[in-house]
């Protein structure tokens, strides 16, 4: 699988978030460094066609994303910065409805969540409502939404930020 970015712009008014970004992501992990404001969560929303750019292009296996709709989301994960939740859902509800969400099937969202519960150590409080928890634990829940449909592209905007050491691993 081969991501593309050719020339790949993004102005806010006068400011430019992403100029002329021409980079190729084929399997692998990145990261993005730079300083606050440097683009980065915008080049993620435009990876994910969450944003539209100025001008330039994003190729996937050589398909522009922007004509591949449904096809390119399904293979996508993300998690945003800051993501949005229902704060009296349970962990588990909201997953179910994000799995709704992402049009997966009820019996593999429900085998799924259980792993992910698991993977991301939240199994014991799957019943307690999101508005109990703390930083941490809601960003591992946002980390579990992310993977629910087995993304081969996963896009994380500071995923650790709010995690202790032993859950940053």
């Amino acid at each position: 699988m081969v991501l593309k970015t050719v020339g790949l712009t993004k102005q806010f008014g006068g400011k430019t978030a992403v100029n002329d970004l021409n980079i190729t992501l084929s399997n692998g992990v990145y990261g993005l460094l730079g300083a606050n404001g440097a683009g980065k969560t915008t080049f993620m929303r435009l990876l994910c066609n969450l944003q539209k750019p100025t001008s330039g292009r994003i190729f996937l296996n050589g398909k522009n994303i922007a004509g591949l709709g449904e096809k390119y989301r399904n293979l996508l994960g993300y998690l945003p910065q800051d993501f949005g939740y229902y704060p009296d859902y349970t962990a588990w509800r909201f997953l179910m409805y994000m799995a709704a969400l992402k049009a997966l099937p009820e019996k593999f969202a429900r085998n799924r969540i259980s792993e992910l519960l698991e993977l991301v150590n939240l199994t014991e409080v799957k019943d307690k409502k999101l508005k109990t928890f703390s930083g941490g634990m809601l960003k591992r829940v946002g980390i579990a939404q992310a993977l629910l449909n087995d993304p081969k592209i996963l896009v994380l905007d500071e995923p650790t930020s709010g995690l202790d050491p032993k859950e940053r691993v």
